[in-house]
């Protein structure tokens, strides 16, 4: 089988084939269709912080750059959480906690990211090929752009602006999670390329200072021994990293040049 793209259109409160599950708790979560078996996310936006949330039928295995759930582990549920731009926090880990918290997720089985995008604006794209299959969900704010080897560190933890999640049918490697990220990252510079996005009118943004990426590799399926971009999954995670920043750049380019009037 060769490269198919799974497309899917942004759900409304009638869209045919959405998951029948729905929060208890937030009732007005809208579902974003993974492609992927096993595997159920939502918009929640009823909330003081909406976020993303992918939940999956077992833990996976992830590896993940922010610090809540960092580093590789086992996690059932994936987040993306949007908070204000003025986002300070002395003690974020436990501020993230309470959080978890108060929507009823176990700290411990849940991976998170954090944004001052609009996740609402998020884009997702999966792709097959072959055994493999990748799902790409990214949000994008631009407000902070960078190009990697320009910026000078910041002592402070600042919330992601662009923020990556892969979902990969199958089982992959310590090296192949590793790899994963490189081509993820790859992309979403590619991405920023296309989109002209530049550091201050001069050479293209490679991303911004805080962005981060959480690759889960749901365990059921191929085994992936690499993930770089001569690789089946290599490709896919680059195919939909690439069009999902794509997607949401614009959206965001769209609602920057709304702004400015």
């Amino acid at each position: 089988m060769g490269f198919i793209r799974l497309q899917w259109r942004k759900p409304t409160e009638n869209s045919e084939g959405a998951p029948e599950m729905q929060s208890k708790a937030y009732p007005n979560r809208v579902p974003l269709p993974t492609q992927l078996d096993g595997v159920q996310a939502w918009l929640v936006p009823d909330t003081g912080n909406p976020y993303l949330l992918v939940e999956l039928d077992k833990p996976a295995r992830t590896l993940n750059s922010s610090p809540w759930g960092g580093g590789l582990g086992y996690h059932k549920y994936l987040l993306n959480r949007q908070v204000d731009l003025t986002y300070n926090c002395n003690d974020p880990i436990a501020e993230m906690e309470a959080f978890l918290q108060a929507q009823r997720l176990e700290p411990r089985e849940t991976a998170c990211l954090m944004t001052a995008a609009q996740v609402a604006e998020a884009a997702v794209e999966s792709a097959a090929y072959g055994e493999a299959r990748v799902t790409g969900i990214v949000t994008v704010g631009l407000s902070n752009k960078a190009r990697a080897g320009l910026a000078l560190p910041s002592p402070q933890l600042y919330p992601g602006t662009i923020n990556t999640i892969v979902l990969v049918r199958g089982i992959m490697t310590d090296a192949a999670m590793v790899n994963a990220v490189m081509t993820a990252t790859e992309a979403k510079a590619a991405a920023l390329q296309a989109l002209d996005e530049r550091v201050e009118g001069k050479l293209h943004a490679t991303g911004t200072t805080s962005d981060a990426v959480l690759v889960a590799a749901l365990g059921s399926g191929p085994l992936h021994r690499y993930a770089g971009t001569v690789t089946e999954v290599g490709y896919l995670i680059g195919r939909t990293v690439y069009e999902s920043t794509m997607t949401a750049g614009r959206r965001y380019q769209a609602y920057r040049k709304a702004k400015q009037g």
